[in-house]
């Protein structure tokens, strides 16, 4: 099989742990997982090392070959941020808050093991990044298909993430979704285009961890680390959707759905910035 030429890559990153079970030694700041996504013209791909030799330049992070965003001082943490937000990019990021989901049992999948949770995150995620690279690509003329570049993450079974988006594809092509509200855009997402690779090696995926880490502390505010100032400043790069022209529920995405749970008061506010109304929920 010939694989097609992708218009656009995106590169995903985490913050936090996937895992879902209930413990008393479990400490408030895991409450949340967060996965963040960048978005990049395949043609324009070349060009991210440098944006990321800049990064380092700028907060001075040559000891290490990679830069790691929870490393750096807060002033740092807001340059990298400024900086992500002047470049042709387009960001995502889901922030999911894990209480409502201990003990949650899926029709199809039961209770859900830290994988699994993973893949439930990542796909609706990936709902959103294929409905923007469809758009987007008749704007810019080229290919809506998407090469996704994953961090690696340890004991994550890759094989099986790659067999769940070929399902997910097929699902989409056939109709047959069990989540119809949104699906994964038919022809953009090609599994067999999926990498997985270190961190360190790939400066896509650092940008990626720029996204995620900088909403994983914004919305957590058990961290000591807590800070809304990073996430806020990405929002010229942050995905809208269509003609609404909102990044709530597109570019940021917050799980639970309103229909499955809420979040403390405590921890709102980065969504009402980036266009949450709680008091409808």
């Amino acid at each position: 099989m010939e694989l097609p030429n992708p218009g656009y890559v995106v590169f995903i990153d985490e913050a936090g742990d996937p895992g879902i079970k209930s413990s008393p030694s479990v400490p408030a700041w895991t409450e949340w997982f967060t996965l963040g996504a960048v978005v990049v013209a395949a043609h324009r791909e070349p060009e991210v090392r440098g944006w990321i030799e800049e990064m380092r330049n700028v907060t001075r992070s040559r000891q290490k070959p990679d830069l790691h965003y929870r490393n750096l001082s807060l002033s740092n943490k807001r340059r990298v941020a400024r900086m992500l937000a002047s470049k042709g990019v387009r960001l995502f990021a889901l922030a999911s808050h894990k209480a409502n989901m201990r003990g949650h049992r899926s029709a199809a999948l039961g209770r859900m093991s830290p994988d699994q949770y993973y893949n439930w995150c990542l796909r609706f995620l990936l709902e959103r990044v294929t409905a923007w690279c469809a758009r987007r690509a008749k704007q810019d003329h080229v290919s809506p298909v998407i090469k996704i570049v994953f961090s690696e993450r340890g004991g994550h079974r890759y094989p099986d993430l790659v067999g769940y988006l070929k399902k997910l594809e097929y699902q989409a092509r056939a109709g047959t979704l069990t989540l119809k509200a949104r699906h994964i855009v038919p022809g953009v997402l090609v599994p067999e285009l999926c990498e997985v690779r270190p961190h360190t090696s790939v400066a896509g995926l650092q940008l990626a961890d720029i996204v995620a880490s900088a909403f994983f502390q914004a919305a957590n505010s058990a961290l000591p680390t807590h800070e809304l100032s990073p996430a806020r400043l990405l929002s010229e790069r942050m995905a809208k959707e269509g003609r609404s022209r909102v990044h709530a529920n597109f570019g940021l995405t917050l799980l639970p759905l309103p229909h499955q749970g809420t979040i403390p008061a405590a921890e709102r506010a980065i969504f009402e910035f980036y266009g949450y109304d709680f008091s409808a929920r």
